[in-house]
């Protein structure tokens, strides 16, 4: 289904640009490596179903269309399939779904919640976040687990205590949330779970982080002046950076090829947006 509300992706400029549009809640925005694409989550037909921009081109395509949610998209390094978490089995599981072959494929299926999964860049390796029930309202114990490859989703090993897990774009790190010290923090570690690095130690929350496309740097939101801001900062957690300061909730960034980062802007209750923003050159 093709849906036309939505802005055009214009040429640099230094102020917020708003891309998605809309009475509706609009987050998970993710782009694919090659810059042309971006998917996301909204709840613009009811519950959360997966869209795709072509950037270049008005409006946008639903690419699934379950009563369930289906939410936390990522990409193949090759920017040709989609993997996120579906509930439409009434528990969170990791699919895929081709970027021009809507057919979803099931990588797990299992009593635990599978979230935030991500590929490796550089392999066929597969990490998500994963729970130890799905039945409570208050999100459980998460810990961060590895498949070697999709096939071997079923059965991960556990890497870390933690939550929202992404692959450097050079597959040799990954970068997470956890709780260990009584709050979100943003750590690192290597793809087996060695040389575990704790990046942020403020007392208020720090999420949802991703690499820049060089690797040199890690965008997440931050709770730390009050409400939730974009923050970047060098990928060993120096040079701590705020890069924006709207008194509404701004999350979930994702940096592009490009020079843009994308990120969630709360709009009122149940609300929220795309925006896209010029991202830092060091």
């Amino acid at each position: 289904m093709i849906v036309t509300a939505l802005a055009g992706v214009a040429a640099a400029q230094s102020a917020p640009k708003q891309i998605t549009f809309g009475d509706c809640r609009d987050r998970d925005p993710v782009v694919s490596p090659d810059g042309n694409f971006m998917a996301f989550s909204s709840d613009r037909t009811g519950n959360d179903d997966i869209y795709l921009v072509s950037f270049g081109k008005s409006g946008f395509t639903q690419m699934t269309q379950e009563e369930k949610d289906d939410r936390y998209p990522s990409w193949s390094a090759d920017s040709k399939n989609i993997i996120f978490c579906s509930k439409r089995t009434g528990k969170g599981d990791i699919y895929q779904i081709g970027r021009d072959k809507p057919m979803s494929v099931a990588f797990t299926s299992s009593d635990m919640l599978d979230e935030y999964p991500s590929l490796n860049p550089k392999d066929s390796s597969l990490v998500f976040a994963q729970g130890v029930d799905k039945k409570f309202r208050t999100r459980p114990q998460m810990h961060v687990v590895l498949a070697k490859t999709t096939a071997d989703a079923q059965a991960p090993s556990t890497l870390a205590e933690g939550d929202e897990p992404s692959f450097s774009p050079d597959g040799k790190k990954i970068v997470f949330v956890s709780r260990r010290t009584k709050n979100n923090d943003v750590w690192l570690m290597n793809v087996d779970g060695s040389a575990q690095t704790q990046l942020t130690t403020d007392e208020k929350d720090d999420e949802n982080p991703r690499f820049s496309p060089d690797g040199k740097h890690i965008v997440f939101a931050s709770k730390r002046t009050g409400n939730f801001d974009i923050w970047v900062m060098d990928v060993d957690g120096r040079n701590l950076r705020q890069l924006t300061s709207s008194p509404a909730d701004e999350t979930q960034p994702c940096w592009s090829v490009g020079g843009y980062l994308y990120y969630v802007l709360e709009r009122g209750e149940g609300k929220s947006n795309v925006f896209q923003l010029k991202a830092p050159t060091n």
